[in-house]
């Protein structure tokens, strides 16, 4: 059998596979949400209802050219059901009844959500949601469900990042404002000369297009950077690949096989002729039996091999500490080239002085403004510490998060070089008089809520599981659209996805900031940062720092003097003047709230950040009653802080601090 045959065997099987494969294939499940504090009972109106509300978007979906479909079950206000279905832009009629069908006969009554009021359930190929509140044109970012690719991205990183980002922006108009009313839209975009971008992008069709294009903005902004990630949300979701995953995209044209030279005296086969030499069903099916069964064997191997490993390594990898930073050539700068772009750290490109060292304003030979980070010569721990920031940073992609677009390692000199972010921190504009009037509420509301987002993906969201324990005012800087970017990795900490907390013989961090457990006792956790989150958003209420804080006659903190306001019933006198007339005082409230619950002094009380972040996206969400903060300045004399003071946990000495807002840096080893 020559090679011109055996390329025609492949094609058959493969073309057989293909066909056997779709005349087979069920709806894909991806995941689904059910509430845990609604549910109704057997027989009930409600369950009946429901099942009316099934067959409806069931017999909807067999003929349904839109793929959407939102409807209501019930007369009684009490026993209402609303549901709707959403199918996935590129899926045709079929595919998309299949779906509907699989999730409201066997996937949300009987397997995943039974007896659940609420409930929402991803396909592959199609969403299906119900409440026992109205859905039509609500938009919904919660609960969001986050999946990747298990492949770290291969290449440079930093400009697929880039890529990534302006393919995922260029689609949301076309996405909001889609004529074809699906409000669904794809994108492929050349990322090298062996990878493609596929890009795609769906609200349901209900929406506003500002609705749909605020759901899809925070969606995106959640994504990681790996070879493929989706975001998934009830009113919209958002998903990316390196290969072609969607109906009607294309793949890099594959070289065609080459045509073999006929051996001599042999005839060529042509495949209209008289001697072309067909393949008999018993050949073929003696093929494809043993393709399809090692296949499968194959498949189950590396299943099986992937969930052991990742039982076995769910935490980071262990990381070399004399690894060699140099070897990641598309992250290296010449030092020359930052000496150059900071005319050789002139002071007059200061930006400021963070916890390791000076940060300067560049400009690059191409024009790129940057920031870099000049690490203190002076610092024992800098090597470790500059490990530490490149290793954290270089793997973190999300919009409130400051970007990391390389470092430089040359003699003494150790330099970390940071997108430019143009208007300073937010301690520049919140504690200066004169500045402040520039933060009205809308923008600190946003300020706030972008913080939280940035934090849950610290702690959830990412692939590693990161405490900052520096998170303060200074450390959250402002871009161009004053859209807050978290930064200072400096003192984080690496978890593995497991893992939530940790203990520490030396304390890092900002005093002020620091929650009791960890300042006192070297305990540290997600909830460490909850409560300097907390102690951050007091601060934007109120337009005063913490560490500096003093009411006259009373000798507490800032977050006891929210404590005494929220418990006398005069929270709003709490809040800065300047915004105390034009703000929301629902949304005020509310956030007051939630500052005092995140600097709770019992660390189980605090909430996490998965659960701020809906407190602050929901107003559907009660909020608990908070308990005393965990403030614990006594008096202004420094000799009384809560019965404890903070001490070296490996020598039993007392420990140096600082009331000027400066950082702790005395660092353990990592």
């Amino acid at each position: 059998m020559n090679l011109a045959t055996n390329s025609k065997l492949i094609i058959i099987i493969t073309l057989l596979l293909q066909l056997i494969s779709k005349s087979t294939s069920n709806p894909t499940y991806l995941y689904s949400i059910c509430s845990n504090t609604t549910e109704f009972t057997t027989n009930s109106k409600y369950h009946t209802n429901l099942n009316t509300l099934f067959k409806s978007l069931s017999s909807n979906a067999t003929n349904n050219p839109t793929g959407f479909y939102i409807t209501s079950a019930g007369t009684n206000t009490s026993d209402v059901v609303y549901g709707l279905f959403l199918c996935r832009g590129d899926q045709n009629i079929t595919a998309c009844r299949d779906c509907v069908k699989t999730a409201t006969t066997t996937g949300l009554p009987k397997t995943y959500c039974p007896n659940r009021k609420i409930a929402v359930i991803w396909y592959d190929e199609c969403t299906v949601r119900y409440s026992n509140e109205s859905l039509l044109g609500k938009m919904e970012q919660s609960p969001k469900v986050f999946l990747t690719n298990t492949q770290n991205m291969t290449g440079n990183q930093t400009a697929f990042s880039d890529l990534l980002g302006n393919t995922m922006s260029s689609l949301l108009d076309q996405t909001s404002n889609s004529k074809s009313g699906k409000k669904y839209a794809t994108k492929v975009a050349k990322f090298n000369s062996l990878k493609n971008l596929y890009a795609m992008e769906q609200c349901t069709p209900d929406l506003s297009a500002s609705d749909c294009n605020q759901c899809l903005t925070i969606a995106i902004g959640s994504l990681d950077v790996k070879m493929g990630a989706r975001v998934m949300q009830p009113s919209c979701f958002v998903r990316y690949e390196t290969y072609p995953f969607y109906n009607g995209a294309t793949n890099f044209s594959t070289p065609p096989l080459p045509s073999p030279s006929p051996s001599p005296g042999t005839k060529p086969v042509v495949s209209n002729g008289k001697g072309h030499r067909k393949l008999s069903a018993r050949i073929i099916a003696a093929i494809v039996a043993p393709v399809s069964v090692i296949s499968l064997i194959i498949l189950a191997l590396v299943i099986c091999f992937i969930r052991k490993r990742s039982k076995k390594y769910g935490a980071l990898p262990p990381q070399n500490e004399n690894e060699d930073f140099t070897t990641a050539d598309s992250l290296q700068y010449d030092l020359s080239s930052l000496q150059y772009a900071t005319a050789n750290f002139n002071d007059e490109n200061k930006l400021g002085e963070g916890g390791f060292g000076g940060v300067y304003k560049g400009t690059l030979s191409n024009g790129q403004e940057i920031a870099v980070k000049r690490l203190s010569r002076g610092s024992g721990q800098g090597v470790q510490e500059f490990k530490n920031e490149v290793l954290l940073v270089a793997k973190l992609q999300h919009r409130n998060l400051v970007r990391l677009l390389g470092f430089c390692i040359a003699g003494d000199e150790k330099l970390l070089v940071y997108e430019y972010v143009p208007n300073k921190s937010l301690d520049y504009f919140l504690f200066d008089p004169d500045k402040q009037a520039s933060l009205d509420w809308e923008r600190r509301y946003k300020i706030i809520q972008g913080i939280a987002r940035g934090m849950l993906y610290l702690h959830q969201d990412s692939r590693l599981r990161i405490i900052h324990r520096d998170l303060k005012a200074s450390n959250v800087l402002l871009d161009v659209d004053m859209v807050p970017k978290i930064s200072d990795f400096g003192m984080a900490r690496i978890f593995g996805v497991d893992q939530t907390q940790g203990n520490t013989s030396r304390v890092v961090g900002t005093y002020g900031y620091m929650s009791p457990e960890y300042a006192m006792q070297g305990h540290f956790s997600v909830k460490s940062d909850v409560y300097s989150f907390g102690v951050l958003v007091l601060e934007i209420l109120s337009g005063k720092r913490n560490t500096s804080f003093y009411q006259s006659g009373e000798a507490q903190d800032l977050l006891g003097y929210a404590w005494k306001q929220w418990n006398d019933g005069a929270p709003l006198e709490f809040v800065d003047p300047s915004i105390r007339d034009s703000c929301s005082v629902n949304e005020v409230l509310r956030c007051i709230h939630l500052g005092l619950l995140c600097v709770q002094e019992s660390v189980d009380d605090r909430p996490t950040m998965a659960t701020v972040v809906l407190m602050l996206d929901s107003y559907s969400v009660t909020l608990p009653v908070p308990q005393n903060p965990g403030f614990f300045i006594k008096d202004r004399t420094g000799s009384n802080f809560g019965n404890s003071v903070w001490s070296d946990q490996s020598t039993s000495k007392s420990m140096p601090w600082s009331v000027n807002d400066v950082s702790i840096s005395e660092m353990e080893p990592r």
